[in-house]
């Protein structure tokens, strides 16, 4: 069976070959990318803006200070009106209802999420713990697609119904999340399991911690920081990978458990949600090769033999320098460099790697621009894996901990196409094969 498969595949790769000059010949947008690495506009939104260049007369990008904007406020005020206390919740009522909430909104609202921490009677014992898996992704994908047998109305899709449905899997994602892990250090690897329930004086990101860990020990400023990271990841427009795959979904008029299904398979895919793990590999090679106390001049040693495929992966790539739309500066990796230099000094041991993180983002984008002549900055993924590293949360809910916080995103997006876009996408592809005449 191998072999016939193998020799039918050969055949495939020799006939079914299609030239990339037809592309070019026939106007296809690969990727949904304009000729000028502009995204192919498909849709409208009010619900956040992404923006890092601008293009200029003669249709050529150029580079601009980077900008994200939830509902009009950019992300770096969203970052900051949460105050001393936990900013999540606040931003995903503004995802959802189009302005910041006051105070007395902030207290209902955290109020109805709390509310609804738990998952149904019988879920955990017969849904998560029972059906363990290598992939905590496709862990929890399952246990979303499973909340729709738990819903008396599942496939009501009226707006409003969407708004609640979206509000009660939101707050059950601390407890998906936590228990896939559990499940999977159980029963995969072999070690002690640990349950622990929600609480509901807890934030969102209090919970992700406590019911994470075997202790459920944390501290305020390991919870402020995960926070911090949850509203950074909380949306990124309408046109990223897994929100656009969801709306597509949507405009089949399906379920909410299969939109939010369909994106988190998107996030799953390693050029999507896993970038800050393959940073953390590249970082740790580097570091292995020239150490935390190198030069300026060995950094960019270091830098120009990743860029040569003389060390790392050897793919050419430098994980989380660059992006493809922000070009001067990623606004969510200005955040997230603040909160991990805040926690840098509040550990000894992390000070160091922080500081030559820091130092080669410098020297990285300084390589691309006399190298390469190119406006280059680092992403979001640059320090969100060390953030994750420095909170000890293992690598293995990076992505779960990034789609709970986008789930929101791609619920808003998922009202605002069924309140104003009725029609199915559906785009065309151009037949290039054999054709048999007439």
């Amino acid at each position: 069976m191998d072999n016939f498969i193998f020799e039918k595949y050969q055949d495939l790769l020799r006939d079914g070959n299609i030239d990339a000059e037809l592309y070019d010949k026939y106007q296809v947008k690969r990727g949904l990318r304009n000729n000028n690495g502009t995204g192919v506009l498909v849709g409208l939104t009010k619900v956040a803006e992404v923006s890092g260049y601008y293009v200029d007369d003669n249709g050529v990008r150029q580079p601009k200070r980077g900008n994200l904007y939830y509902r009009g406020i950019d992300i770096r005020e969203v970052s900051e009106l949460a105050g001393d206390d936990y900013g999540y919740e606040n931003t995903t009522f503004l995802l959802l209802f189009g302005h910041y909430p006051n105070k007395s909104e902030q207290k209902e609202f955290r109020k109805l999420i709390s509310s609804q921490y738990d998952l149904p009677e019988g879920f955990l014992e017969n849904i998560i713990l029972k059906n363990p898996s290598k992939s905590l992704m496709n862990h929890i994908t399952r246990s979303i697609l499973s909340l729709y047998s738990f819903d008396d109305d599942p496939d009501n899709i009226d707006p409003y119904e969407l708004v609640k449905k979206g509000i009660k899997i939101m707050s059950a994602m601390p407890a998906i999340v936590a228990y896939s892990l559990q499940a999977k250090t159980h029963y995969l690897d072999h070690d002690s399991l640990h349950i622990h329930f929600p609480k509901p004086e807890y934030s969102f990101a209090e919970n992700i911690l406590y019911l994470a860990r075997n202790d459920g020990k944390f501290t305020e400023l390991e919870a402020k920081t995960l926070d911090a990271c949850l509203t950074v990841h909380a949306d990124h427009g309408g046109g990223n990978n897994s929100a656009f795959v969801g709306t597509v979904v949507a405009t089949t008029a399906t379920d909410i458990y299969s939109m939010i299904s369909a994106s988190m398979a998107s996030l799953k895919g390693p050029k999507h949600g896993g970038a800050n793990q393959a940073v953390l590999d590249q970082m740790e090679t580097v570091i292995a090769e020239i150490g935390l106390d190198a030069t300026d001049d060995e950094i960019r040693e270091a830098v120009r033999m990743i860029l040569n495929k003389k060390l790392g992966d050897k793919s050419g790539l430098i994980y989380g320098i660059g992006h493809a739309i922000y070009t001067l500066s990623d606004p969510r990796c200005e955040v997230l460099k603040k909160e991990a230099c805040k926690l840098a000094n509040a550990k000894d041991e992390t000070k160091k790697k922080f500081d030559f993180y820091s130092k080669f983002e410098r020297i990285a984008i300084e390589v691309f621009k006399t190298d390469k002549g190119r406006d280059v900055c680092a992403n979001v993924d640059f320090y969100s894996g060390l953030v994750y590293e420095m909170l000890n949360i293992p690598r293995d809910l990076f992505i779960p901990i990034f789609a709970a916080a986008r789930l929101i995103g791609w619920v808003s997006h998922d009202i605002e196409t069924i309140l104003y876009s009725s029609k199915i996408v559906r785009p065309a592809t151009k037949y290039v094969g054999n054709k048999k005449e007439d």
